[in-house]
């Protein structure tokens, strides 16, 4: 499997504090089946500002060199989206946001309070620009649950939807589950990845998360969100399946 929202980079976010910390974390994710981790520290959010994009690609090499390429560890970040989205996508591979494995899809939180009509026009302006826009974890999302249609509208505009596995599995709560399991029968979940950040907090759970998928949402949509999509992601590649929509909340 291959994971593509992962916090594994030691000392640039909540995710592990050292060296042993991230590849243990890492190997947990190897022994739960993922081939493949996508670093994804988080950029410019409060105090994470990490926009320094080589420091980031000294960390990723250096933990491929620990881990002996088992799991690989591919470079990406998770983007707290501001209204200087389309100012900081301008500075290209000069700026501090690169796409996940450098691919054109860019992993973009979504704050808690944000105007609907900006992200619509950025994500807009994202894809002139040849950038799809990952929402990472909208199950979560306050905002989000209450008004389903708000997603919906984003990727209409071409956005694709990642929810974390330990949203599937309980972990986040009865809302966050029922969420999830909503916005897959609109037709808006693409992805389930973990956001792992540590082995007692948050590990790594997609294999679990995996048969849920197949137990709840059926065989197609297993293979089409933890195999068939995370594979054209990586290279840039429009993803092959989508979830056809079933029905929407009146």
């Amino acid at each position: 499997m291959i994971d593509i929202h992962f916090h594994c980079l030691p000392g640039l976010d909540d995710g592990p504090s050292n060296w042993d910390e991230a590849v243990a974390l890492c190997r947990a994710a190897a022994a739960d089946g993922a081939t493949r981790l996508i670093a994804t520290p988080h950029v410019l959010r409060g105090e994470w500002i990490n926009e320094d994009v080589d420091a980031r690609d000294d960390l990723v090499l250096r933990l491929n060199t620990l881990l002996e390429g088992s799991p690989a560890i591919l470079p990406g970040c998770e983007y707290l989206f501001s209204t200087e989205a389309l100012a900081l996508l301008d500075h290209g591979t000069a700026g501090p946001l690169i796409g996940l494995n450098r691919s054109r899809y860019l992993l973009v939180e979504l704050p808690a309070e944000v105007s609907q009509a900006s992200v619509e026009a950025a994500f807009h302006e994202f894809g002139v620009g040849g950038i799809t826009p990952v929402i990472a974890h909208p199950e979560r999302h306050p905002a989000l649950r209450r008004s389903p249609e708000r997603l919906a509208r984003l990727v209409s505009r071409g956005a694709r939807c990642q929810v974390t596995a330990g949203s599937l599995l309980g972990d986040f709560g009865e809302r966050a589950a029922d969420a999830a399991d909503e916005f897959f029968r609109m037709g808006l979940v693409h992805f389930v990845a973990s956001d792992a950040h540590s082995l007692g907090r948050r590990p790594p759970r997609l294999a679990a998360a995996r048969e849920r998928v197949r137990r709840a949402w059926g065989a197609e949509a297993e293979q089409g969100i933890f195999e068939a999509n995370p594979a054209a992601l990586l290279v840039s590649e429009p993803i092959p399946w989508t979830p056809p929509a079933r029905a929407v909340r009146g």
